[in-house]
């Protein structure tokens, strides 16, 4: 699906910069699936450590993952905001939201278990 999302996005490029009449709503969506992909294969990709059960929650990672996210969702807003509508445009507009708030959660989750973790280390902790 990555190679479609990448395909997509030099294709829309392509076409928008043979119309020549500026950045069209569909370019600047397409911007957005750009930055979504990318951040699917970097920061918002979770690692399995070798000979573990799970993947480990970095609380940095999830912050830049939420940050990408949030990049995106600017540009599918702005899309929004110049008439974009095509089908299937308000599920990953709503997935990204979805993620969004996903992810606070999840850094909000891993910042009590980190604090929890220092408190119970600290003389006297738990």
């Amino acid at each position: 699906m990555s190679r479609l999302l990448i395909t997509a996005a030099v294709l829309g490029s392509l076409l928008g910069s043979l119309a020549g009449c500026g950045e069209s709503s569909y370019d600047v969506y397409m911007r957005g699936l750009e930055i979504e992909g990318d951040a699917e294969r970097g920061p918002c990709k979770l690692h399995y450590a070798k000979g573990e059960h799970a993947a480990r929650l970095d609380r940095s990672q999830l912050t830049t993952c939420l940050v990408e996210t949030q990049r995106a969702i600017a540009e599918y807003e702005k899309a929004k905001t110049l008439g974009y509508s095509e089908a299937g445009f308000s599920k990953v507009y709503d997935r990204a939201h979805e993620r969004e708030a996903r992810l606070e959660q999840m850094i909000e989750m891993v910042g009590e278990m980190e604090r929890d973790a220092i408190t119970a280390n600290l003389p006297g902790g738990r």
